[in-house]
C-alpha cells in the first residue's frame, strides 16, 4: 500500500511538471502572437509589453527578442534596440539580421572596428549584401581610403545599377579628388537612374555651383523649377544662388516669385526680409517681417527676427516689445531669452544679464554665444577675471569666435600685456587680414611697446582700409603726439575732425597741442567755434567749457576760468572735472570759506539741489575735512540717487579710508554705468578694486583711465601699485617712474619712491 502511494505521488509530480511546461510554452507563444498583432497594427507600446512578457517567461526566447528589437526601432528607442540585438547576437552568433543591425549601430556610433568585424562576417556569407557594402564604403571613406571606397561603390553599381546612393557617393569622392569630369558623369547617372528624385538633381546643381560652373548650375536649377513650378523652396534656392552671385535683381525676383506662389507661407517673407536687411534696405526688411507676423501672429520665430532687427538698430523699446510678446507665448524659449540677455547688456543692466546667461549656460552648456555675452556682462561690471574665463570657454567651444578673441586681446591691452595683445590680435589677422579692430589693437600694442615704426604702419593701414573712418587718423595723431611730432599730429587730428566734427576726444587733443605751444588765443577761438557745432549736446558743451577753464587757468585768468567751469556745470551737472577745478580755484584764492558760505546760502533757499552739496563735498574733500565731505556727498545722493559725481567721490573717499568697501564698489559701479568714459570714474573703480585686492580688474580700469587722461601722475601711481601687488614688478616700476616723471610731488610720490627703492 505504501509502495503504491509512493508511485502515485511521483506520477502526479511528473504530470504537473509536464502540464506546467506546456502552460509556459503556450503563454509565451500567446504573448508573442499578441505582440505581433499589435506590431502589425502600429500599436508599438502594447507590442513592447507583450514581447517583454514573453521574454520574462523565457529569457532565451529568440523570436521575442527579435520582435522587441524591431519594436524599439519603431519607437525610436535606439539604446534599447542596441541592447536587444546585442543579446540576440549572444544567443545566436549566426543570426545575420542581428549582426547587420549591430554593424549599423556601431557605424553610426563611429565605432568602426566593431562595425567592420560584423560587416566582414556578413559579406563572407553574402558578398553582394548591398547595405553592408554601403557601410563598408562609408568606413573606407572615413579612413580616407578613397580608392578602396570607389572600388566598393563600383561593385554596388555592378550588382544594381539603379543604386543612386552609390552614384552620388562615388561622385562626391571624385569631386573631392578634383576629378570633376568623372564626378559630373556620376551625378548625371544618379539623376538618370531616378529622374523624379529632386535631391539628386539638386546635388548636380550644387556640384556645378561648387566648381564655379555657374552657367550649368543656373540651367540645372531652372530645369528643376520648370518640372516643379509650385515648389517654394526651389524658388528660394534660386534666389540664394543669384544672391551668392551678387545678382541682386534676379535674386529679388526669385524671392518675390516664391511669395507669389505661397502668399500664406511665412518662409519666403522671412528669406526676402533677410535679403533686404543684408542690402541695408530697412523699410523693406521691416515690411516683410511685419507681413510674416500678420500671417502668423503667434510665430515666435518671426517675433525673434523683429526683435533682432530692432536690437541691431538700437531701438530698445521695440526690441523689448517683441521679446515680451514672445515670452508671453513661451517663457522658456531659449533664443528669445538669449536676445533678452543681449538687450540687457545693451542697456548696461549687467547684473541681470549675468543672472540670465548663468541660467542659459546651465541649460545649454555648449552654447558659445551664451558664454560670450556672459563674459561681456562681467566685463561691464569690471569683473575681468570672470570675463576672461567666459571668453576662454567661448573659444574652447568655438575656436573661430572672432569677437571673443578680440575682447581677450582688448583685455590684454588694458592690462598692458602688450605681447599677448599682439599675439591675440595677430591670430585674428592671420585669418581676417582686413579686420579693422584687430589691426587697431595690434597698432595700439606696438605703440605702447614704443615700436613706433610698426605702429605707424598699422595705423596707416587702417586709413587705407577705411579712409572715411576717423579712428585711423586719430590713432596716428596720438602716436605722433607721443613722439612730439606736434605739427604732424595736428594734421591728422584735423583730418579726423573733418570726417566727424563731433569727436570730443580728438578735439581735446587738438586743444592739448595748442596748450603745449602756449597758443591760447587759437585754442579758445577753436573752443568757441566747436561750441557752435555741438551746441545741442550738453555733455559736449560741458567738455568744451571745461577745456576753456583749463586754458584760462594756464594763463592765470582765474575769474574767466571760474566762469567757464560754472558754465560747464550748468550744461552738465554730472561732469566731474569742473567740481574739482572750482574747488581748486577757491582754495588757491583763499576763498574756500566764502564759497562754502555761498553754497550753504543757496541750499537754505532750495535744499533739494544735489549740485551745491557736490561742490561743498569737493571743497571739504580738498581741505581734507572728510567727515564733512562725506556728509555732503551722501546728502547729494539722498536728493538724487543716480548723481554720478557724488557716487564717484564718495566711493573714492571710502576706498581711501578702507571702510565700507562693498558700498564703495556699488557706488563706483553705479558711477561707471552713468559715466562709462570718464577717466576719473575709471580711476575710482580701479582704486576700489585695488583696496579689495582684485588687482586684475584694478589694472584694467587704471589702464582705461590712462588712455583718456595720460598726464595724471596719480593714475600711473595707482596702476603701478596694482602691478606691484599683482607681482608684476617690471611693469610696476615703469608706471611708478612715469608718475614721478610727470610730477615729482603728487599725493603718493614718497610712497612711489619707496616702492621703487625696494624694486
Amino acid at each position: 500500500m505504501n509502495r503504491f502511494k509512493m508511485v502515485f505521488f511521483i506520477f502526479l509530480i511528473v504530470c504537473i511538471a509536464i502540464t506546467g511546461c506546456a502552460s509556459d510554452e503556450e503563454k509565451k507563444t500567446s504573448h508573442l502572437n499578441k505582440g505581433k498583432t499589435f506590431f502589425e497594427n502600429g500599436e508599438y507600446k502594447n507590442a513592447e509589453l507583450e514581447f517583454k512578457n514573453a521574454i520574462q517567461i523565457d529569457p532565451n526566447y529568440l523570436d521575442a527578442h527579435q520582435y522587441l528589437g524591431e519594436t524599439y526601432l519603431k519607437l525610436g528607442m535606439a539604446k534599447e534596440a542596441f541592447r536587444q540585438y546585442s543579446q540576440i547576437e549572444s544567443l545566436d552568433e549566426n543570426n545575420l539580421d542581428a549582426s547587420r543591425k549591430m554593424a549599423t549601430f556601431y557605424f553610426l556610433g563611429q565605432k568602426y572596428d566593431q562595425a567592420k568585424e560584423r560587416i566582414e562576417k556578413i559579406l563572407a556569407k553574402d558578398k553582394n549584401d548591398i547595405e553592408m557594402l554601403f557601410l563598408l564604403s562609408g568606413i573606407l571613406d572615413h579612413e580616407e581610403k578613397y580608392d578602396q571606397a570607389i572600388d566598393v561603390f563600383e561593385k554596388i553599381i555592378q550588382i544594381d545599377n539603379t543604386q543612386t546612393r552609390a552614384y552620388m557617393a562615388l561622385a562626391r569622392i571624385q569631386a573631392r579628388q578634383k576629378d570633376f569630369e568623372q564626378a559630373e558623369q556620376n551625378f548625371k547617372k544618379a539623376v538618370a537612374a531616378d529622374p523624379a528624385e529632386i535631391k539628386n538633381r539638386l546635388a548636380l546643381f550644387s556640384f556645378y555651383a561648387s566648381i564655379k560652373d555657374y552657367d550649368n548650375a543656373e540651367k540645372e536649377i531652372n530645369k528643376i523649377i520648370e518640372d516643379n513650378p509650385e515648389d517654394i523652396d526651389l524658388r528660394i534656392l534660386l534666389g540664394n544662388f543669384y544672391f551668392s552671385r551678387q545678382d541682386n535683381e534676379k535674386a529679388e525676383q526669385a524671392y518675390l516669385k516664391a511669395i507669389e506662389i505661397g502668399p500664406d507661407n511665412v518662409k519666403p517673407y522671412m528669406v526676402i526680409a533677410g535679403f533686404y536687411n543684408a542690402g541695408g534696405n530697412q523699410d523693406k526688411t521691416l515690411a516683410m517681417y511685419e507681413k510674416a507676423l500678420e500671417i502668423k501672429p503667434d510665430e515666435i520665430m518671426v517675433m525673434h527676427a523683429l526683435a533682432r532687427f530692432y536690437l541691431k538698430n538700437k531701438d530698445i523699446d521695440k526690441t523689448e516689445t517683441y521679446i515680451v510678446r514672445a515670452l508671453e507665448k513661451n517663457p522658456k524659449d531659449f533664443n528669445i531669452r538669449m536676445l533678452k540677455g543681449e538687450l540687457l547688456v545693451l542697456k548696461r543692466n549687467f547684473k541681470d544679464a549675468i543672472d540670465l546667461f548663468a541660467q542659459l549656460v546651465i541649460e545649454e552648456p555648449n552654447n558659445d554665444p551664451a558664454y560670450y555675452f556672459k563674459g561681456v556682462a562681467h566685463l561691464g561690471i569690471g569683473d575681468i577675471k570672470t570675463a576672461k574665463t567666459n571668453f576662454l570657454k567661448t573659444l574652447e567651444l568655438n575656436p573661430n569666435y572672432v569677437k571673443a578673441k578680440l575682447l581677450l586681446a582688448e583685455i590684454s591691452l588694458r592690462e598692458k600685456d602688450f605681447d599677448l595683445a599682439q599675439k591675440q590680435s595677430q591670430e585674428v589677422l592671420e585669418v581676417m587680414p582686413e579686420n579693422y579692430q584687430a589691426r587697431l589693437i595690434s597698432g595700439n600694442s606696438l605703440m605702447y611697446q614704443k615700436d613706433f615704426e610698426q605702429a605707424q604702419n598699422a595705423f596707416e593701414y587702417l586709413i587705407t582700409l577705411d579712409p572715411e573712418n576717423p579712428v585711423g587718423f586719430y590713432r596716428l595723431g596720438l602716436l605722433q603726439r607721443f613722439q612730439k611730432q606736434y605739427d604732424k599730429a595736428m594734421e591728422n587730428f584735423e583730418k579726423a575732425m573733418a570726417i566727424n566734427p563731433r569727436l570730443m576726444d580728438v578735439f581735446t587733443n587738438i586743444i592739448v597741442l595748442h596748450t603745449h605751444k602756449k597758443d591760447f588765443k587759437t585754442a579758445i577761438a577753436k573752443c568757441d567755434k566747436q561750441m557752435d557745432i555741438v551746441k545741442e549736446s550738453p555733455a559736449s558743451m560741458a567738455v568744451i567749457q571745461n577745456l576753456k577753464g583749463g586754458l584760462y587757468m594756464a594763463q592765470n585768468k582765474r575769474a574767466e576760468a571760474e566762469a567757464a567751469f560754472k558754465n560747464a556745470l550748468e550744461q552738465d551737472p554730472d561732469s566731474l572735472k569742473p567740481y574739482y577745478a572750482l574747488a581748486r580755484i577757491y582754495l588757491m584764492n583763499n576763498e574756500a570759506d566764502k564759497a562754502v558760505s555761498q553754497y550753504k546760502t543757496v541750499l537754505e533757499k532750495n535744499p533739494n539741489q544735489a549740485g551745491p552739496h557736490m561742490l561743498l563735498g569737493t571743497i571739504y574733500d580738498m581741505k581734507k575735512q572728510f567727515d564733512l565731505s562725506e556728509k555732503h556727498y551722501r546728502k547729494a545722493l539722498e536728493i538724487n540717487p543716480d548723481f554720478a559725481p557724488a557716487s564717484n567721490n564718495l566711493a573714492y573717499m571710502l576706498a581711501e579710508q578702507e571702510k565700507e568697501l562693498n558700498q564703495a564698489l556699488s557706488l563706483a559701479q553705479k558711477a561707471k554705468e552713468k559715466l562709462p568714459n570718464d577717466p576719473n570714474v575709471m580711476d575710482t573703480l580701479g582704486w576700489v578694486y585695488y583696496k579689495k585686492g582684485i588687482y586684475a580688474s584694478a589694472i584694467s580700469e587704471f589702464s582705461d583711465s590712462i588712455k583718456r587722461n595720460d598726464e595724471n601722475p596719480v593714475i600711473y601711481y595707482h596702476l603701478g601699485l596694482a602691478y606691484y601687488k599683482n607681482g608684476e614688478n617690471i611693469l610696476a616700476a615703469e608706471q611708478l617712474e612715469k608718475a614721478l616723471t610727470i610730477k615729482k610731488d603728487f599725493d603718493g610720490a614718497d610712497h612711489a619712491r619707496k616702492i621703487l627703492a625696494e624694486l
